[in-house]
This record gives structure tokens, sequence and C-alpha cells, in this order.
């Protein structure tokens, strides 16, 4: 048994490695897309970049977790700092430049993946053994990284941002870098590296037997159509004047995404079915767009939060699902084909909004894709309601 004074340096390590990592993305987070719209990137090309990300990200997203078991996870927090901190300056030094805008897609975009859950497994790793109650370690991380997210979303936003729309960029990637020098200073108390042997191996006929799950997968894919626009537009549609003011516009969504996570708590009371309850999830992220377009500034501001909680609530919901549908031992391997295929839809949804967006306006992009993905759902789920009967 470790004890205790030990183990509470691996939880403040943990802690303060998340939190500054934290704030090396919500520093910029609030204002990366004014800033590429300000040096000259149209919609489409703002959009490239972020299809590219999602790509990249899809690709390495597996690779990585081989990675961090072979080489250990915080010597990948080390290099997703690294990767990330560099897209970041590239972007911010070099301006209008596609060649650097692919480059910054493409690190920023392994940057996440090398992140994803490394430092959440060093940590379980580190306290397994333990009398440490993970549950309760978790809600405090996530409590503290909320926070951190908060204030330095506004500080970036409508103070940095202010100066000069480069300098949180700058800023968040030299927070970066401090975070990954600390980790690689951490990797002394890295536990062994465990290599994967599991090889999956698919039956003949799994399209088949899974085609539940397959179902599900579908179901899915259209909203990504209704919410790639606000997701990663917002700060185009609600920044007016030359006084940045979206730090408290982030402020909102953030608190709106963890109101709408607690809200489904309530909703899954109702004991309705959960497909059922994620059309009702759908119609109503349709309707928040198509009001939000025609209303004026502040009102659509409100059903800006709105759609935001109602998507952290579908997300929580999109989880449920889909872990209810997955029968078999191999949970990780579907999640991630679930990934991939959402990865590749919003590529799509990003090239056919920044389009719209280009020759119609962001109002009209919003609003095609939510009539897009209000139509696909309902359809599929009618088509599969009659392939049921039938």
């Amino acid at each position: 048994m470790r004890n205790n004074n030990t183990i509470r340096y691996d939880v403040l390590s943990y802690q303060g490695l998340s939190a500054l990592y934290a704030l090396g993305l919500s520093l910029w987070a609030g204002t990366i897309y004014l800033y590429m719209k300000q040096v000259g990137y149209s919609y489409g090309q703002i959009n490239l970049f972020l299809a590219l990300f999602w790509l990249v990200t899809c690709l390495t997203e597996i690779p990585s977790g081989f990675l961090a078991d072979m080489f250990g996870a915080l010597k990948l927090t080390f290099l997703s700092s690294l990767f990330r901190g560099s897209g970041l300056l590239f972007l911010a030094l070099f301006e209008h430049n596609l060649t650097i805008l692919v480059l910054s897609a493409i690190l920023t975009a392994v940057g996440d993946s090398f992140y994803s859950g490394t430092l959440t497994a060093w940590i379980v790793e580190k306290t397994k053994k333990t009398d440490l109650d993970q549950n309760k370690l978790f809600s405090h991380n996530y409590m503290l990284v909320s926070l951190v997210s908060f204030i330095g979303g506004y500080f970036g936003a409508d103070f940095l941002g202010n100066f000069e729309l480069k300098v949180p960029l700058i800023c968040g990637a030299f927070i970066l870098y401090v975070t990954g020098i600390l980790a690689l200073s951490l990797t002394r108390f890295e536990p062994e590296s465990k290599p994967r042997k599991k090889i999956v191996k698919f039956d003949y006929n799994v399209w088949q037997k899974k085609r539940p799950l397959f179902e599900t997968f579908v179901l899915f894919l259209p909203l990504t159509f209704v919410t790639v626009g606000p997701y990663n537009q917002w700060q185009l549609y609600f920044q007016h004047g030359t006084t940045i003011k979206t730090g408290l516009i982030l402020v909102g969504i953030n608190l709106c995404a963890i109101l709408g996570a607690i809200v489904f708590g309530f909703l899954v009371r109702l004991n309705l079915q959960a497909e059922q309850l994620f059309l009702a999830h759908v119609l109503a992220l349709c309707i928040s767009v198509w009001i939000m377009i025609y209303s004026p500034y502040y009102l659509a501001l409100i059903f800006m939060w709105l759609h935001v909680a109602l998507c952290s609530s579908a997300e929580v919901l999109q989880t449920k699902l889909l872990h209810e549908k997955i029968t078999d031992d191999l949970r990780t391997t579907w999640v991630s084909v679930n990934n991939t295929l959402e990865a590749l839809v919003t590529t799509l949804a990003l090239a056919l909004n920044g389009f719209l967006a280009d020759h119609f306006g962001l109002a009209t992009a919003w609003g095609g894709g939510a009539l897009l993905g209000f139509l696909s759902t309902f359809g599929w789920y009618a088509w599969q309601i009659r392939w049921r009967k039938v």
C-alpha cells in the first residue's frame, strides 16, 4: 500500500496538469475563428481546417492508445502539448497561408488524439490499488477544469483578444509547452507500460448480427449537420463591432453545457424510450437553430445557449444509446467505429456549411444544415419503423 503523501502528490500532479492543459486551450477558445477571419481566411477555408482536424483525429485516435501503452501516458501528454502548441503558434505567426493552415490542423489534431484519456489512464494506474475514491477524484477534477476554462475563456477573449487576436493563440501555446515540460518531468513516476496483445477478429456475418448497432450509428449521423454550424461558428455569428465580447458568451456556453448534462438526469425519469427521447432532442435542436437565425441579437443568444444545453443532453443520450446496443466485448472497437463514421460525416457537413456560408451567409448555412439533419433523421427513423413492421 502506497503512503498518503505519495498518493496526494500524484493527485495534485494530475489535477495540476489537467488544469494547465485546460487553460492552454481555453485562452483562445473564444477567439480562434475571429482571428482566422480577421487575417483573411474564408468560411470554406476555416471549415477546411476543421475538416482536417476531424479526419486526422479520427485516424490517430486508436494508434495513440497503443503508443500510450508502449511509451507511457505522460510522454504522450508531452508530445500532445508540443504538437498542439506548435500548431497554434504556426497559425498565429504566419497568418494567412493555406500551407500553414493545413499544417496547423494536422498538428493540433495529433495533439488532441495524444492527450485523449492519457492523464486519466495515468492516475487510474497510479491509484487503482489504493483506497482513493476515483469517482470523487474525477468529479473534483471536472469542476476544477470547468472553473479554469471559464476564467481562461473569458480572460482570453475579452482581455487578450481585445489587445490583439493572435495573442490568445500565442499565450495558449506557451501554456501548453509548460504543461508538456511538467508532464515530461513526471515520467519517472509512470507505471511500466503494458503492450496490448488482444487481436480483434470479426465474424463473417457480423453485419447481420450487429444490424441494430449499425442502425444506431446511422441514426446519430444526421445530427452532425444540425450542430456543426453553431458549434464551430458561434464566434463569427455573435461578434459584432470591434470590441471582442465573446468571453462572456463562452462562459454562458460552458455553464449551459453543464446544465444540459444535469437536466438529462431528470429526462430519463420520464420513462420514454431512448430513441424517442433522441428524436425529441433532434427536433428541439432544429427548432432552436431556426428561431436563432430569425431572432434579434439577444434573443438569438438565449437560444444559442439553449441549443448548447440540448447538445450536451443529446451527447449523454447518444453515449447511453450506443452502449446499450453494444452486446459483446469489443466495446472500445465499436465506439471507435462510431467515432470514425461521425468524423467522416462531420467532414461532409463542414464542406456543405462552408459552401453555403461563403455564398449565402451563416444564417442560411445553419438553417439549411438543420433542415437536412431534420429530414434525414426522421426519414431514417420512419423507414426503420416500416421495415420492422414488414
